[in-house]
Order: structure tokens, then sequence, then C-alpha cells
């Protein structure tokens, strides 16, 4: 719901919606004179327009309701009376005056944007998804509609068709955002960077970009390239709180301490109750050997946030280093049980249960330390091949699939690797090679939409319908969006001659997507009896 605040433009406190009406609705002197004396259609939106510019949305839905009662066919009162319904957080009723503006006035931009807002608060994406398509027919360029169409095919998992809406180089914060997001969503960690990079070059005053970019390289370990944009960004933004703490943070991961400590005490006067503040001071006093100091700071930041592991594991360290073995025991295991997956922990937990004397459990986290740590440099010597890989795809498939092999030997469970490895061994004419690929992704992940989706191609071209409509249909089970796969799927089924069924199939991806050349051509060629030629 914030996003639709965002969008209606009402930054508002509130508790729960983006702002609560009056009970009492009393416009100012002037109108409500002119309500008796002029009581029209154009009064009514006047005073409608008077109570949403003072946040009174309950009585600027009943204004503009008695003035439909006057011009029940006003496309401009329908809009308004379902934008200020959304406003109060009424979504379910502002559907149908949206609907009815749209119906009226169909090239209008913002009815769509907004009944495409509202479809999805209502958890309906398809529906939403033709309305953002629409909006996109009237303004192929709008930022508001490309941004909701795209975020509606993240949500499906529909990376490509994110990445095809888009472009490579998107206009604008938003839309940069949503294509890093794209390529996240498809493994592609260099392209993440290239595109913040390109997007921050273009708008260099994006604090959002700008902290995504400095994210994703702390995320990929590229610790000293995020600490120089980090401190760039500060001398630009001296007053940027948010920055500052976000820089030292960098700091404190690259273990640049000449630089981490005099802003970090910094930081603690300018804000003393702030949780990230204090818990990067604690792992600094921690490093400088000053435990108790670093148990004060971590203490705090534990009290502030009790879900953050990493807080938990440094209080650990601290009490641990003060001969409080029991109590750094407690803090271990909490920071274990809400997620925290570094073999470091592992091995801190064993050496305080082996002072208490739990010599057997020390032991068992002793074991599972070291397997924790095989799979650290597994998943290192993996993600190095895999971007290796990547860089071959194009140039070179059969090296590419030979790299994806070798991350696959340290990483067997990563169904993504093997769904690429699908891709370069199919650039490669090996087919055979490619279907056991994709057996191997979906075995790993059976809701991996894409690559059922291929082996169901495969599976076509082969002549086996009945597996390929399997797979077709299980990839549309686990991405309903998926526009692509409700073609192949309706394709199989003329195949088959079953016809009524491939209709209903062609049908679903029209709804999700109208304007589909392909979904178009086959629904016309089922309509003449010709569907069987198609996929």
């Amino acid at each position: 719901m914030y996003r639709l605040c965002i969008y209606l433009g009402l930054v508002i406190a509130t508790s729960g919606l983006c702002a609560a009406g009056s009970s009492e609705c009393v416009p100012s002197q002037d109108l409500q004179a002119k309500l008796q004396t002029q009581p029209k259609a154009d009064t009514y939106a006047e005073a409608g327009m008077w109570y949403g510019d003072h946040g009174q949305y309950a009585c600027a839905v009943g204004a503009y309701r008695d003035a439909l009662k006057r011009e029940p066919k006003s496309a401009q009162f329908l809009y308004l009376l379902g934008l200020n319904l959304l406003r109060k957080g009424d979504f379910s009723d502002a559907v149908k005056p949206l609907q009815q503006s749209i119906e009226i006035k169909p090239d209008v931009l913002k009815p769509h944007l907004l009944l495409a807002s509202a479809l999805e608060e209502l958890h309906r994406p398809a529906e939403a998804r033709n309305e953002w398509r629409a909006a996109l027919t009237i303004d192929p360029h709008s930022d508001n509609a490309l941004d909701g169409a795209s975020r509606n095919l993240l949500a499906t998992r529909d990376f490509d068709a994110v990445m095809a809406l888009l472009g490579p180089e998107p206009k604008g914060e938003k839309l940069t955002l949503d294509l890093a997001s794209a390529y996240e969503g498809a493994g592609n960690p260099d392209q993440i960077v290239e595109v913040l990079k390109k997007g921050l070059q273009a708008t260099p005053s994006s604090s959002a970009l700008t902290n995504a970019l400095i994210t994703t390289l702390v995320l990929q370990a590229h610790y000293q390239e995020a600490a120089k944009i980090g401190e760039k960004w500060i001398r630009q933004h001296p007053r940027d709180l948010d920055a500052q703490i976000l820089y030292l943070h960098v700091l404190v991961l690259s273990d640049d301490e000449d630089l981490a400590r005099p802003l970090a005490k910094k930081l603690l006067s300018a804000a003393p109750h702030d949780f990230m503040v204090l818990y990067l001071n604690g792992v600094l006093e921690n490093r400088s050997g000053n435990y108790a100091g670093g148990r004060t700071y971590l203490e705090k930041a534990v009290a502030l946030n009790p879900s953050h592991y990493n807080s938990r594991y440094n209080l650990g360290i601290a009490l641990e280093n003060l001969n409080e073995p029991q109590a750094a025991r407690e803090q271990f295991e909490k920071a274990l049980a809400l997620g925290a997956s570094e073999p470091q922990v592992r091995f801190e937990y064993a050496k305080v249960l082996r002072t208490v004397g739990e010599t057997k459990l020390a032991g068992e986290q002793l074991k599972l330390y070291q397997q924790e740590q095989q799979a650290k440099a597994d998943r290192t010597v993996g993600a190095s091949k895999m971007a290796q890989a990547d860089k071959e795809l194009a140039v070179d498939p059969k090296k590419a699939a030979a790299l994806y092999r070798d991350a696959i030997a340290v990483l067997p469970e990563n169904a993504l690797l093997s769904y690429k490895l699908s891709v370069a061994l199919d650039r490669a004419g090996d087919t055979a090679a490619e279907r056991e690929a994709l057996q191997k992704a979906i075995q790993i992940d059976p809701a991996m939409a894409i690559a059922r989706h291929q082996l169901g191609y495969l599976a076509f071209s082969s002549g086996d319908f009945a597996t390929a409509e399997e797979q077709f249909r299980e990839a549309v089970r686990a991405a309903p969006g998926y526009t692509e796969a409700w073609i192949s799927l309706a394709a199989t089924l003329a195949t088959e001659s079953r016809q009524p069924e491939a209709q209903q199939a062609v049908q679903r991806a029209l709804e999700i997507d109208p304007q589909n050349a392909n979904a178009l051509a086959l629904q016309k060629d089922l309509a003449n009896g010709a569907g069987a030629a198609h996929q």
C-alpha cells in the first residue's frame, strides 16, 4: 500500500491507510453557500476537490457521488471518485468507477494507472497487467506504467520479459532499480552492477541508486569499490546521516579501521540511539580488544533489534572474552537460531561449549563448522566459474558449458546453474545433454517455470505432445503470468486436436498480454481451424 500512497502523492503519516477521512463533512463557507444556491454537478465536484485537498477523503467520495447523480456519464468525476476511494483505502470499491471512467474515455492514462494499482492491492495481478499494458499503449514512455508493469512481471519471476520491456538502459531511478532486480533474479551479478552504474551516471544525485550500487558491491565482496563510492557520496551530501552510516558499514566490512573509528564516534554523537551505529561501534570495540565497551554498545543494539543475528554473534564474542561463557553460549545459540550462516559462528560456539564442559556437543559443532567452511569455499569457486561462463556464453557456448559444469561440480544443488548449462548446450546444439540439464534443474527446483517451458519445447519438437503438455502446464502453474508458456500450451493442445482447450489457453495468454503477436496469430489460426501449425 505504501507504493500506492506514494503514487497518489500522499506522503501522510497515518496508521494503516493513506489517510483517514473526517466524519464531519463541512467545506469552506464559500462552498457551503455555493452548494445551497448552485447544487450542480460542478459545485459538488469543487467540494470534492476541497475535501481531497484537506485530507477528508470520505467526504470527497460523498461529494463526487453527489456530482455523479447529476452527471452519471462524467469520466472525470468517475475517475476522481475512484481516486478518493483509493486514498481512503477502499480498493475494492474503487475498481468499478475507474472501470466505468475507462469505458467512457479509454485513451486517458491516469484511470488505467489507478485501476492497475488497485488491482495489484487486491491481489489480482493478471487483471492489473492488462491495465499496465493499456497504459503503455497510451503512453509507452510513462514511468509509472513501466514501473508497474515491471514489478508485476518481477512478481511472476518473468525476468526476461522485464529486460525486454525496459531495454538495456532504462531512464530514471525506479526503472533502473527494476532492471537491476530482473538481472538479480536471472542470476546475472555483473549486469546488476553495470546497470546501476549507468543509472547513476545518468542520475548522479540519486541516493536510492547509490545505496543499491554500494549494497550490491558489498554483497559481491567488492568492498574497496563500495567504499570509494560511499566516500564520494558523503563528501557531496555531508548531512545525509543514512549515507554516512552505510559508508561506515562498508569501512567496517573492508577492515579500514583508521577511517571507520573516527566516523563511528562522530555518528555515535549524532545518532546515539541508532541501531546500526551502536552495532558498528560494538564491532569496532571488539576488534580493538575493548570487549567491555563492545558489550555495552552491542547490548543496546540487541535491545533495539533482537532479531539481528550478527549483533548476537558479536555480543557473544564480547562475553566470551569477558569470561562469561554461559552468557556467550546463549548469544551464539540465538544467532544460529536466527539464521547465522557464517562458519565462524559455529567455531566460536564450539569453543564456549568446550569451556563449559559440553565436549560432545562441541565436537558436533566443530564438525558442522568444517562442513560449512567447505561449503563456503565451494560457493566461492562456483560463483567464479559461473561468472566466467556467463562471459563466454555469447562467444563460445562449448567453453561456457564446460565452465558451468565445473561450477556444478562444487554446487550440484544450484538449479540456476543447471538451467544456464542447458542454455549453453542449446547454443552448442547438444539437445540430449540440454534435456538432461533441464531435468536436473527442475529436479532441484520444480517451480522453475523457464526450465519447464524449454523441456516442453524439446518434447514438442520431438513429437512427444503428452510430455510437452505436461511441462507447459507445470510452467503456467509455477508462473501464471508466463505468456509464452500459455501460448505453447495452446499450440500443443491444438496439435492434439483439442480446440476448445487450446482456445482457452490462448485466451489466457491474451488476458496477460493483449498485444502479444504470437498469441493473436495463434488465436486467428485456431479460429480458422489451423492451430496445429503453430509452435
